[in-house]
């Protein structure tokens, strides 16, 4: 396959089409956070039509009862968990509740997030902390409580939900950023260190932006405090919610396809935009081409390509070198 600029889709496009992976997760236990949400939803959904079993949580059980009603309808098995995904004991009860109700999991999906999205100036440390505790502290508690079992097995799969606001500076979303950026970054390091020991072959992370999808989050009302003080944003906001036009479900057929460790090769570990099309991605040209130019990654780079080398001179300090 020639190696070339993918297409950009806003919906799920022919390779991505849920026909194609019927059963490709028959036999597999799926956990999905946040799955009371629009988007965490349609990603339970189509795990059930890929003939998985789904355990999934949210904040409240309340929360989760169209999403549990969804993929009953579908035939498959799902338990609904009510569990605060930032709360350390309450992630070891879940994952101890789904293993002794449901088995090993063997495919976790990260989906749970919040969005303040205030500016600075009207935020708070709280409000901040609490997108960083709810986007990256729910990302790798759970990731710490099931890569045990997943090392145990030999096999896993784990899937975080960021955001292009992770790779980009836009003005009035700092804390978004902030913990967007670093589920990115707990992606690539948690691989690295998997890759460093031996595993992965055996279990991948894969880290991806949803696409511009209007949710429930995105359509919410605005905050009236920041609308007085920034009356241009909410003179502005139904221009700018017409931008977003990806379907809600393109996010879930990608993760159905990732789970499935085909391009394990050439992504794992890296940061994907659900919009590109991924069938670009299985061939071993794109796989060397993201390998030698480090693509699909948060990095640094410098005027004049002038080296991140970490020390006071070039190359001093390195990892992938024997020292004498």
């Amino acid at each position: 396959m020639p190696v070339g600029p993918p297409k950009v889709h806003s919906d799920i496009y022919p390779f991505l089409a849920p026909g194609n992976f019927e059963n490709a997760h028959a036999g597999k236990l799926v956990l999905v956070t946040g799955a009371g949400g629009d988007i965490a939803q349609q990603i339970a959904k189509h795990f059930a039509l890929a003939g998985a079993a789904l355990a999934v949580t949210d904040i409240s059980l309340e929360k989760l009862e169209s999403t549990v009603g969804l993929c009953r309808a579908l035939g498959a098995k799902v338990a609904p968990f009510a569990c605060n995904i930032s709360n350390e004991s309450d992630v070891q009860g879940l994952v101890k509740a789904v293993k002794a109700s449901l088995g090993d999991i063997d495919i976790l999906v990260n989906a749970a997030g919040v969005c303040t999205s205030k500016p600075i100036l009207l935020d708070s440390f709280a409000s901040i902390w609490r997108e960083v505790e709810i986007n990256l502290g729910g990302v790798l508690l759970t990731t710490l409580n099931v890569l045990p079992g997943m090392r145990a097995r030999g096999r896993g799969c784990i899937i975080n939900v960021a955001s292009r606001a992770g790779t980009v500076t836009v003005p009035y979303l700092a804390g978004y950023s902030i913990s967007k950026a670093s589920v990115i970054k707990a992606t690539e390091s948690i691989q690295k260190d998997l890759d460093a020991d031996g595993l992965g072959d055996k279990i991948q992370l894969y880290c991806c932006h949803p696409g511009a999808v209007l949710t429930g989050m995105s359509k919410r009302t605005m905050d009236p405090v920041v609308a007085e003080e920034y009356p241009h944003l909410a003179t502005d906001r139904p221009k700018w919610l017409k931008n977003f036009r990806t379907s809600v479900d393109l996010c879930a057929a990608v993760c159905v396809f990732l789970a499935t460790g085909r391009v394990k090769d050439s992504l794992r570990g890296r940061y994907i935009d659900c919009e590109h099309d991924l069938e670009a991605f299985l061939s071993p040209e794109a796989a060397a081409e993201i390998g030698k130019n480090n693509l699909h990654i948060l990095k640094v780079d410098f005027l004049w390509g002038l080296p991140n080398d970490g020390g006071t001179s070039a190359g001093a300090f390195r990892f992938d070198v024997d020292g004498e």
